[in-house]
């Protein structure tokens, strides 16, 4: 499938901004990948991530890492949720109930940074 059409002004932008094309295409929709200036393969028709495991390499690995970026993405976009809720929040009870998840959603995430570096 070639990169015509969709994808090819985030391509243009992708390139202008420094980042280097590929030799290798993307998995789902054949598009050439992109390594950003953070390391990062990108599909710029995807616009997703996009993990290369060399022949023999533990596939598990990267999968994994992707999980816990996801998962740490997930627990700071509850806590700027619930923060918005608290800082609206009048009633003392809802101000207690609200700073109970920002306790449960802040020690999620120091234990997922824990295991990380694990």
């Amino acid at each position: 499938m070639s990169a015509t059409g969709s994808g090819v002004k985030e391509m243009a932008e992708m390139l202008r901004s420094g980042a280097k094309m590929l030799s290798y295409n993307c998995p789902e929709c054949g598009s050439p990948l992109f390594q950003l200036k953070s390391g990062e393969i990108w599909c710029a028709k995807c616009q997703r991530r996009v993990v290369i495991v060399a022949e023999g390499e533990d596939e598990s690995a990267p999968a994994r890492e992707l999980l816990w970026e996801e998962l740490e993405r997930t627990l700071v976009e509850k806590l700027s949720a619930v923060n918005r809720l608290l800082s609206a929040a009048g009633e003392p009870e809802r101000v207690r109930e609200l700073a109970e998840v920002v306790s449960v959603l802040l020690s999620s995430l120091e234990r997922l940074r824990r295991a990380r570096k694990t």
